[in-house]
C-alpha cells in the first residue's frame, strides 16, 4: 500500500480539531503521516496538539490556507497526500480505500470519492446537494468539471511528487484554492472516482465556505477561464452559473446578514 500524508491547516480550532485528529488516527492505516499546520492559535488548539499521539505540527503565522497547505506539502513524506481541514473528518475505512485505489491504478495521479455535508453537531445536512454532486461524480469528465466544482476537497487525494511538480496551491486564491489545484490535475488526466463516502465536510456559519461564498464563486469562474482552453462552452457555462449563484446568494445575505471569521 502507498504511504499517505494528511495535511490539516488549523487556526483556533479547539472546538473541532480533536474529532478531526481522531478520525485520522482511527483509520489504522500503515504508513500514515498526519501533519498539522497551525496559523498561531490562541484558543487551546496547541494544547490539544501537544497531547495528540502521532501528529507532527508547527504553529506560526501564515498567509492563509494556501500557504499553510504548501508548508505541509513541503514537509510530507507520503507518496499520496490529502487535505483535511480542522473541522472535517474522514469516514471509517476511507484511507484503506484510497490506498487500494491508487495501488490498483498506478498511472493515475489523483483520486476522489463521495463527501457528506454535516452541521456543527455532526448531523448530515444538504442531502440534495450531496446527491447532486455524487451523480456528477459518476459521470465525471474534464468538460463537465469545468462547468462547476463538484469534487470535494476532503475526499480528494494526490500523488505527492506530481503535487510538488505542479507548484502546490496558488497563494492568489483564498476561497477556491482547491478547485484551481484540482483543475491542474484534471487537465493532465481523469481521477479515479470511488463510489463510496471518504469524508465529511462540516458547514457552519463563519467558516470560509460560508463567509466567502460570493468570492469563492468568482474565483471558480476565473479558474475555469484559466484552465479551460479548448472548452469554450464549458467555461461559458461556469461564468453564467457562478454569476447566478453569486446574485442569488447576495440577495439572501442582504435579507439575513451574519458575522464571519477566518
Amino acid at each position: 500500500m502507498p504511504s499517505i500524508t494528511i495535511v490539516t491547516p488549523a487556526y483556533n480550532a479547539v472546538a473541532t480539531i480533536e474529532e478531526t485528529l481522531a478520525s485520522v488516527r482511527d483509520q489504522d492505516y500503515p504508513g500514515l503521516e498526519h501533519i498539522v499546520i497551525d496559523g498561531g492559535s490562541t484558543d487551546g488548539t496547541l494544547d490539544l496538539l501537544a497531547e495528540a499521539p502521532g501528529v507532527r505540527w508547527v504553529s506560526e503565522p501564515d498567509e492563509g490556507l494556501a500557504d499553510a497547505m504548501n508548508k505541509g506539502i513541503a514537509m510530507a513524506s507520503g507518496q499520496i497526500l490529502g487535505e483535511l481541514n480542522a473541522d472535517d473528518v474522514f469516514a471509517p475505512g476511507a484511507l484503506r480505500a484510497v490506498g487500494q485505489g491508487f495501488l490498483a491504478h498506478p498511472d493515475v495521479e489523483w483520486l476522489t470519492g463521495r463527501c457528506t455535508i454535516i452541521d456543527g453537531r455532526g448531523e448530515e445536512i444538504r442531502r440534495g446537494v450531496t446527491a447532486y454532486k455524487n451523480a456528477l461524480l459518476r459521470r465525471y469528465s474534464f468538460g463537465l468539471y469545468l462547468t462547476h466544482n463538484f469534487v470535494s476537497a476532503p475526499a480528494t487525494f494526490f500523488r505527492t511528487d506530481v503535487l510538488r511538480a505542479l507548484g502546490g496551491f496558488d497563494l492568489r486564491y483564498t476561497a477556491s484554492l482547491d478547485y484551481d489545484l484540482q483543475l491542474k490535475f484534471a487537465r493532465r488526466g481523469d481521477p479515479v472516482v470511488l463510489d463510496r463516502e471518504l469524508a465529511r465536510f462540516r458547514m457552519v456559519e463563519g467558516t470560509i465556505s460560508m463567509s466567502s461564498f460570493e468570492h469563492q464563486f468568482r474565483e471558480h469562474a476565473e479558474q475555469a477561464r484559466k484552465h479551460g482552453d479548448g472548452h469554450r462552452l464549458a467555461v461559458t457555462a461556469n461564468q453564467l452559473l457562478s454569476r447566478a449563484i453569486v446574485l442569488a446568494y447576495s440577495g439572501m445575505r442582504r435579507a439575513r446578514p451574519s458575522s464571519a471569521r477566518r
